[in-house]
C-alpha cells in the first residue's frame, strides 16, 4: 500500500511537471510569434515594395510557426527568419547607400554652382576695383580729354564685365535648371512605375498571356479571382499612399496563400488572380481558405505611426477545359469579376 502511494505521488509530480513544460512551450511559441509580428510592424520603410515583400514573408513564417509540431520545423522557421532579416537589412543598406550617394552628388552640384557664382563675382569685383582706381587717378588730372577718355574706357569695361558675369551665371543657372528638370522627370517616371493602375495593367497582361499559352497548349486550369470590395470606402478614411502600400502587402500575401499556383498577380486595381491546375472542387475549397487568410488585418506604417488595414474580400473560381470556347471563358471571367465587385 505504501509503495502504491509513493508511485501515485510520483506520477502526479511527473504529470504536473509535464503540464508545466507544455505551458512553457506554448508561452515560448507565443512569444516567438509576437517577436516576428513586432519585427514586421516596426521594420523601417525605405522602399515600400521591399517592405511589403518582407512583411509578407514574415506572415508566412508566423503561419509556419503556428503549424510547427516538431523541433526540426522550429529550426527551419528560425533559419528562414534569420535569412529574411539578413536579406532585408542588406537591401535596406543598399537603398540608404544610394540615397547618401545622391545627397553627396546634389551637394557637389550646389557647391559647384555656388563656386561659379562666387568666382564670377570675385572676377567682377577685381575688374571694378581696377576701373575705379583708373577713374580716381583720372579725377586728379587737369586734362578734360584724359578724364573723358578714362570715363569712356571704364564704362565700356564695366559693361563688358557685367555682361560676362550675366552670361556666365545664366549658363550655370540653365545647367542647374536642366538638372532639376531631369530630376523631376525621374521622379514622375518613378511615380508612374509605382502607381497601382500601371502595375495592375502590366500584371494583367502577364496573366492574360499565361492564360493564352495554357489555352493554346490544351491544358486544363482554373482561375481563382479575388476582389477587394471595400476599397472605395477605405479611400475615404486612409491616404492613397497607405492604401497603395496595403495593396502591395495584399498582393505579396496572396502569392503565398495559393499553393501550387502557376502565376499570381493583380488583375485590376482591386482585383487579384491566380492560375492554378487543381480540380475545380479543390480550387473552390482552397478559395475559402484564401479569403480567410487575406481578410486578416495588415499592419502598415505611415509617418512613423502604426496603421491597420482590413480588406473585405470575395473570391470565385472559373474552370477551363480543353476544347471549350475561349471567348465564353474570358467572358465568364469578366462576369465573375463584376459579380464579386457587386
Amino acid at each position: 500500500m505504501g509503495k502504491a502511494l509513493v508511485d501515485l505521488i510520483s506520477l502526479r509530480k511527473t504529470a504536473t511537471e509535464l503540464d508545466r513544460l507544455e505551458e512553457f512551450n506554448r508561452a515560448a511559441l507565443t512569444c516567438y510569434s509576437q517577436a516576428i509580428r513586432s519585427t514586421e510592424q516596426h521594420a523601417v520603410e525605405v522602399d515600400s515594395t521591399q517592405l511589403a515583400h518582407f512583411r509578407a514573408q514574415l506572415e508566412t513564417l508566423k503561419a509556419r510557426l503556428e503549424d510547427a509540431g516538431e523541433p526540426e520545423q522550429l529550426e527551419v522557421v528560425q533559419a528562414a527568419f534569420d535569412a529574411e532579416l539578413r536579406d532585408y537589412q542588406q537591401k535596406t543598406r543598399e537603398q540608404i547607400d544610394r540615397l547618401r550617394k545622391d545627397i553627396k552628388e546634389a551637394m557637389a552640384a550646389v557647391e559647384e554652382f555656388a563656386s561659379s557664382v562666387t568666382a564670377n563675382g570675385t572676377e567682377l569685383e577685381t575688374g571694378l576695383k581696377h576701373e575705379l582706381q583708373r577713374l580716381s587717378k583720372a579725377a586728379t588730372s587737369e586734362d578734360i580729354g584724359e578724364i573723358r577718355g578714362a570715363i569712356r574706357t571704364a564704362t565700356s569695361r564695366i559693361e563688358a564685365s557685367l555682361e560676362q558675369m550675366r552670361a556666365a551665371n545664366q549658363a550655370v543657372i540653365a545647367q542647374l535648371k536642366d538638372e532639376i528638370r531631369l530630376l523631376h522627370e525621374e521622379i514622375r517616371t518613378s511615380r508612374r512605375a509605382d502607381s497601382g493602375e500601371d502595375a495592375a495593367k502590366e500584371s494583367r497582361q502577364k496573366i492574360n498571356s499565361q492564360i493564352d499559352a495554357l489555352i493554346r497548349g490544351g491544358s486544363p486550369f482554373s482561375v481563382l479571382l479575388v476582389v477587394v470590395t471595400n476599397l472605395a470606402g477605405m479611400r475615404n478614411i486612409h491616404s492613397a499612399k497607405l492604401i497603395d502600400t496595403g495593396l502591395r502587402s495584399f498582393e505579396s500575401r496572396f502569392a503565398t496563400v495559393v499553393p501550387g499556383a502557376a502565376m499570381t498577380g493583380r488583375w485590376g486595381v482591386d482585383q487579384f488572380a491566380a492560375i492554378i491546375g487543381t480540380e475545380p472542387a479543390n480550387a473552390i475549397a482552397m478559395s475559402n481558405d484564401v479569403v480567410k487568410r487575406l481578410s486578416a488585418p495588415f499592419a502598415e506604417q505611415e509617418h512613423g505611426s502604426n496603421r491597420t488595414l482590413t480588406f473585405n474580400v470575395k473570391a470565385g473560381v472559373i474552370e477551363f477545359r480543353p476544347g471549350s470556347d475561349t471567348t465564353k471563358f474570358l467572358s465568364k471571367l469578366q462576369q465573375l469579376a463584376v459579380a464579386l465587385a457587386a
